[in-house]
């Protein structure tokens, strides 16, 4: 697997991504889709997670939107291909994410209300939080 930083267009193989994620009823990628052809400065990040020439997972960084007091980055628009979950992709692409947040702020954020993996979340050290426009944090110690 390699990590390849999208700084121009999103990966030849992202439609494919994008098909499975909305049979999933997930609808990040549509988003990123949009966001990325409107504002590619929004994200701070985007990530692709290669194996070969197959997009196994992408996600992206953004600041947050609803800071509460300190500065704070977001995870977004992640998703794992459902044939590359388990083989620790997804973690290595949000600890690349992390590593790339936590140079500049000390609050990490991420909306996973609707997950079906709130396990994976907290195994990398994401905390669940209520009454906060997130669901989960991570906190650099």
């Amino acid at each position: 697997m390699q990590l390849v930083r999208i700084q121009d267009d999103l990966p030849a193989d992202f439609t494919r991504l994008r098909a499975a994620a909305d049979a999933e009823g997930f609808h990040a990628l549509a988003r990123l889709e949009a966001e990325w052809a409107e504002d590619r400065e929004a994200f701070v990040c985007l990530l692709a997670a290669m194996q070969g020439d197959r997009l196994a997972a992408i996600g992206g960084l953004t600041p947050e939107p609803e800071p509460q007091g300190k500065a704070a980055m977001r995870v977004r628009r992640l998703y794992v291909d459902p044939a590359a979950r388990r083989s620790g992709v997804g973690r290595t692409l949000v600890n690349a994410l992390l590593q790339e947040a936590l140079d500049s702020v000390s609050l990490v954020t991420i909306n996973a209300r609707d997950t079906l993996a709130p396990a994976f979340w907290a195994a990398l050290g994401f905390d669940r939080i209520d009454n906060r426009p997130w669901s989960h944090q991570f906190m650099a110690h």
